[in-house]
């Protein structure tokens, strides 16, 4: 009984202890509610407004069940987290250094590791929440460049969050999209290159192999004979020098004292054995490379036979000298190149180097050394060598054609018609122009005499020098270095720098007059345009030499642009740019010693006539002379006469011009010239009349009269204006008549110069005979 009491007094004192207030569990009952709408709300499709407010992205330690109100509230301001972080510091207090150590990690540290599973499930919970996806890393196997796409973010000012998620990582060979067919085509991985050669060939420049370099390196790597054709300034070197170094470089063995040369390049000219045998070295480190040419001492040279060489590049008149002399042995020669082989033989180095090759070549021997022709021109007389040299079976690359444009392909080609009295006048003002102070230029000529003439004419405003065969050597290698470095921006020469020299950024090549062979045009053009730059190549030409320029065009398959001799409006626009360019280099502090001059000149004469007359004294261009553009004559203004109809003889403009400026009109016109098309003429007339017949002449419904900016193009055949004004060299009368005839005669192969002069021999004789 006392134990049943007992548990019965327990039950009745747990029955009256008090329960938990109203208030309490009304507070509770508001906490689970507002979560449960919070809840609601995130497990709702995103809108561009909920984005904006959307949750922080969840740590994958966090579970639905563990939200906090802080959680679900929005963002707040920088000065409302300052004024609770300070008030929470406030109310508790001062934790000591032993303390915070010993503060409890976070339920992410002291969770256990998570399965894969439940990884998933968070990041499905995460996913419900309103968080973006995370990005999948790449499986192995797969292709590093197959990306998953790009998550779409839209947000009401348009910008993106700043999400790591968001922000997709560049390929890795993307800049090789924009590659051209040529780059990808000579890439270094398609050809079997030393790592150090090419970066031996990055340091020069080279990133890639041109056209023809691609297309032998094969040939030339599996030892076959190759006659190789390619334009001027596509990197005809590299094409023998990059395969053979190669194959020596494998083949290296112990480089003794005294051993024979393995490599054999001969060259037209010194100036361009010197760049051969520079292009080698700098692509090797390996191997010794000589030069040998003419004008130099021969001590230095005997030195590098004693020591031994792997490369020889050299002149075939040095080479004779020695080995005639039996310091120089050829027999161990394993590779033959003849570099501009055309000019070779034409500059009559033919016995040369038929006496050099007897040497290394055996007659129909297999074991004779691989033989490669190179040139910009194959003429016939090339593959009668390749006959005589290489094997039976050679492989030929050909990338000019028969039909094709011989000349570079970056190179604009422009011809002007001036009398040889004017050239140098003329010759300056083209240079002014279409190279400027801060370009270079090289100018040929036929005679050393007129090279010399020329470097030294004060119409040309720019520093010029001279390169010729009378030149010494020494003084020839000084003068080049000078063009190259940019000491000197005018080279006056003869053929000498035609062939094979690499001059970086020549800007224009003039040509003082047309060449006698297409070949030697297409070298002296391929001075400039070369290893995919642009470049001008103007050639001058005389009335009796228009025939001369007909066979280059057609010969070198190119179209030759008629224009007159350059505006006074073009040459102040030339010399002001160049004048701006040199103001650009003058330091600030050196500008600070002029300002008081330039004021008081400003006061004197006003800011534009002082600062124009300030420009007119650097560029030099204080007179310009006016010129024709029909045959560049001083004093002479170039007018057009337009007409509405076609016109089929010259006489119909000669009649127009009589009615509205009468008869005397006759004497001052000259040159007149049919426009292309027959739709009008050009012609000359003095200076001092052009403002006379503009006041005269009144326009009408057929007929428009203006004075010429440039030269208009005019109707083929140029030479065939006759009756076309008397005066100055015009076509009006006999003279015309003569000059038609003759040049029909010529191009109809029924006369020329050369018949002439054996008519006038053979007539000699006839009188001799009956005398």
């Amino acid at each position: 009984m006392p134990g049943e009491l007992r548990s019965a007094a327990r039950a009745r004192a747990a029955m009256a202890e008090p329960q938990d207030p109203p208030k309490e569990e009304r507070k509770k009952d508001k906490k689970e509610k507002k979560h449960k709408q919070n809840k609601r709300k995130k497990s709702q499709p995103e809108t561009e407004e909920s984005e904006e407010l959307s949750p922080p992205t969840l740590k994958k330690g966090k579970k639905k069940e563990e939200l906090s109100d802080s959680d679900c509230s929005p963002p707040k301001s920088k000065k409302a987290k300052k004024k609770e972080k300070a008030s929470e510091d406030a109310l508790s207090p001062p934790k000591s250094k032993k303390a915070k150590k010993k503060e409890k990690p976070s339920e992410d540290e002291l969770s256990p590791p998570k399965s894969k599973k439940a990884k998933e499930k968070d990041e499905a919970s995460e996913n419900e929440l309103g968080s973006p996806k995370p990005k999948k890393a790449p499986q192995k196997g797969k292709d590093l460049e197959e990306k998953s796409p790009k998550q779409t973010w839209s947000t009401s000012n348009g910008v993106a969050p700043s999400s790591p998620v968001s922000q997709e990582p560049k390929a890795a060979d993307e800049p090789q999209q924009h590659l051209t067919a040529e780059q990808k085509e000579g890439a270094f991985s398609n050809f079997s290159i030393s790592k150090e050669t090419i970066q031996l060939l990055k340091a020069r420049g080279v990133t890639y192999l041109f056209p023809i370099q691609a297309k032998t390196f094969g040939h030339v790597s599996s030892g076959k004979d190759v006659i190789a054709q390619a334009r001027t300034g596509t990197g005809k070197t590299f094409s023998f020098a990059i395969p053979l170094i190669e194959k020596l470089q494998r083949d290296l063995k112990d480089q003794k004292r005294g051993r024979l040369p393995k490599v054999l390049v001969l060259t037209p000219t010194r100036e361009l054995a010197i760049q051969v045998g520079r292009d080698f070295s700098d692509i090797t480190k390996k191997l010794t490379v000589a030069c040998f040419y003419g004008g130099t001492a021969y001590n230095g040279q005997i030195n590098h036979i004693r020591n031994g060489i792997d490369i020889l590049v050299g002149t075939p008149g040095r080479i004779r000298d020695h080995i005639q002399s039996g310091r120089l042995n050829l027999t161990s020669l394993q590779h033959v190149v003849l570099d501009e082989v055309d000019q070779m033989l034409d500059m009559g180095f033919a016995e040369q180097v038929e006496e050099i090759l007897s040497v290394a070549y055996k007659k129909d021997s297999e074991d004779n050394p691989q033989t490669l022709l190179f040139s910009a021109t194959c003429p016939h007389w090339v593959y009668d060598v390749a006959k005589k040299y290489m094997k039976v079976k050679y492989e030929q690359v050909d990338l000019i054609g028969k039909k094709t444009q011989k000349t570079a392909m970056t190179v604009e080609h422009l011809a002007i018609k001036c009398h040889w009295a004017q050239r140098a006048a003329v010759i300056g003002t083209v240079i002014q122009v279409y190279s400027g102070t801060h370009g270079r230029t090289i100018v040929f000529c036929r005679t050393k005499k007129e090279a010399t003439e020329l470097s030294l004419s004060p119409a040309i405003k720019q520093d010029a020098q001279s390169l010729h065969g009378d030149i010494p050597q020494k003084q020839r290698e000084i003068t080049l270095k000078g063009f190259r470095s940019g000491a000197f921006g005018v080279l006056v020469a003869t053929n000498v720098a035609a062939r094979g020299l690499d001059i970086p950024e020549v800007d224009l090549v003039v040509q003082s007059s047309p060449p006698e062979d297409v070949e030697s045009y297409i070298h002296r053009s391929g001075r400039t345009g070369r290893a995919g730059r642009t470049g001008i190549c103007v050639c001058f030409y005389q009335a009796k030499e228009e025939y001369q320029l007909s066979q280059v065009e057609q010969k070198a398959g190119i179209t030759f642009k008629r224009i007159g001799v350059p505006t006074t409006s073009e040459v102040v626009k030339a010399s002001s740019k160049d004048v701006l360019r040199s103001l650009d280099s003058i330091p600030l502090h050196a500008i600070n010693y002029f300002k008081q001059p330039a004021r008081e000149l400003i006061e004197e004469k006003g800011a534009v006539d002082a600062l124009a007359a300030a420009i007119a004294v650097i560029s030099g261009v204080t007179s310009v002379e006016q010129r024709s553009l029909i045959n560049s004559a001083v004093g002479f203004v170039t007018m057009t006469l337009q007409c509405s109809v076609e016109m089929h003889t010259l006489s119909y403009a000669w009649r127009s011009l009589k009615e509205q400026l009468g008869e005397e009109i006759e004497g001052k016109v000259n040159h007149m010239c049919l426009l292309k098309g027959k739709m009008g003429v050009c012609f000359d007339v003095p200076k001092a009349t052009v403002e006379l017949i503009q006041d005269q002449w009144k326009d009408t419904r057929r007929w428009q009269l203006s004075v010429a900016t440039e030269l208009p193009e005019l109707e083929e055949p140029y030479r065939d204006a006759g009756r076309g004004g008397r005066g100055r060299g015009g076509g009006r009368g006999r003279g015309g008549f003569s000059n038609n005839f003759r040049n029909r005669r010529s191009e109809a192969g029924g006369f020329n110069r050369n018949d002439r002069f054996q008519n006038r021999g053979q007539k000699r004789s006839f009188h001799r005979v009956f005398d």
